[in-house]
């Protein structure tokens, strides 16, 4: 007879976003799964993880994670998911802008075959909303499906036929999967590189227009109200983005949309300082952005915190010619907890719930929250605990983050994914 695994976590401040308790609490796991949450929980012939003076929260649910598998060697599944892993996130869903995309049933099985084997944490891959995201023809969302896609998105392009659009939300609605834009009219954008302003006048670049985001905003929002479907965008990075969603919600429409914490923490103006990690898409924006983005986060009109890792091979010394990107995912819940939380603007259960509860809730996933019967999917960290950040030792083959140097709170003790640690450090 096998012997029942069993672990015990004591002392806790346990974050239970579904029924918004934030408490004291022991959590029994046995065989991955959790079977009590209650005080003074016995300990007898269990693995005992002494959560004392830590918070106990639901694993991070990123809905905006970039793999790079199958692909190049900037980063690949086992890399990413143990980023992930050390940065609190237990379930990450990758984008599919990958070389050959995820367009295809075969592809997606090769992901989740691939994930089920070196990965260290749960991954659901996103397909493509169209062939090759061209933007023409309809992927097979079907059967995708049927292989474990859990959204759709063109990452990296905006479906810029609006027939196809249409098309799209309405296919991906039947389907019920949920359809991520990336909301960048590449009509206007062109060959920016970063943000449109002062600091692209100094440096003597290209910028990216805000018009380029807000009018894909505003196009994808009218289409989505003339369907009634579903709209999920992504990346969100400037007030006006966010004031045509707050309108277009007041009036029914049937969206959410997300934010990355480079969009919340860093503006253009360290451009003009230098340093890698610092050209994204969409771009680092100005201070009045920044402080919009944080509260739409306070007010409940952004839904969603994702990281939006995208790991690069660059030097960062060449804004012209570098790939886009930022390598974020060993850090996610530091820089959430750091900026977020002990900036007062989110108590530790909102942060929770746009972290974990809601993108879970988005997606149709049983996960991002803690009760009985659920897999034990949990991440334990000490919130007084204090470190500055080393890119160098990043798990992810991405170093390119701005990061190095920032003391940063909220770094994870213990993540767990069905009950079993997948990596730990001594805090």
């Amino acid at each position: 007879m096998v012997k029942m695994s069993r672990t015990v976590i004591k002392y806790g401040k346990v974050v239970i976003p579904g029924e918004g308790i934030v408490g004291e609490k022991d959590i029994l796991i046995e065989d991955g799964v959790i079977k009590e949450i209650s005080g003074g929980i016995p300990s007898e012939d269990a693995q005992v993880i002494d959560a004392e003076n830590c918070y106990v929260i639901p694993g991070i649910v990123d809905i905006h994670v970039h793999l790079r598998d199958p692909d190049g060697d900037e980063e690949g599944i086992t890399s990413g998911t143990s980023a992930c892993s050390k940065g609190g996130v237990t379930t990450a869903c990758c984008m599919p802008n990958t070389n050959p995309c995820i367009d295809n049933p075969a592809i997606v099985r090769y992901i989740v075959l691939s994930a089920e084997k070196y990965g260290k944490i749960r991954v659901y891959p996103i397909g493509a909303m169209t062939v090759g995201r061209e933007g023409k023809i309809l992927a097979p969302y079907e059967r995708m499906k049927s292989e474990g896609i859990v959204a759709v998105s063109d990452d990296g392009n905006w479906v810029e036929d609006p027939l196809v659009m249409k098309s799209v939300l309405e296919m991906s609605n039947m389907e019920g999967l949920l359809p991520i834009s990336h909301c960048e009219d590449k009509r206007v954008s062109l060959d920016g590189v970063v943000n449109e302003g002062i600091a692209s006048f100094k440096l003597g670049l290209p910028g990216i227009p805000p018009l380029a985001e807000t009018l894909a905003v505003a196009r994808d929002t009218v289409i989505a109200r003339e369907t009634g479907a579903r709209l999920h965008i992504a990346h969100i990075s400037l007030k006006g983005s966010l004031d045509i969603i707050r309108i277009a919600r007041s009036s029914g429409v049937k969206i959410t949309c997300e934010v990355s914490p480079h969009h919340f923490i860093l503006t253009d103006d360290l451009l003009l300082e230098g340093g890698i990690g610092l050209k994204v898409n969409p771009p680092l924006r100005e201070e009045m952005d920044k402080l919009a983005l944080i509260d739409g986060l306070k007010d409940g009109s952004i839904d969603v915190i994702a990281s939006d890792h995208a790991p690069r091979k660059t030097s960062g010394s060449d804004l012209m010619n570098d790939p886009f990107g930022i390598s974020s995912a060993d850090i996610m819940l530091p820089l959430c907890y750091t900026f977020l939380v002990r900036e007062g603007h989110l108590s530790i259960l909102e942060l929770v719930k746009k972290l974990s509860y809601n993108p879970a809730r988005l997606l149709g996933l049983d996960a991002g929250d803690i009760a009985v019967g659920k897999k034990a999917d949990l991440v334990i960290f000490k919130p007084d605990y204090r470190e500055r950040v080393d890119v160098s030792s990043f798990l992810s083959k991405g170093k390119n983050s701005p990061y190095d140097g920032f003391e940063l709170y909220g770094f994870p003790a213990v993540t767990m994914v069905n009950g079993k640690i997948v990596y730990a450090r001594d805090i």
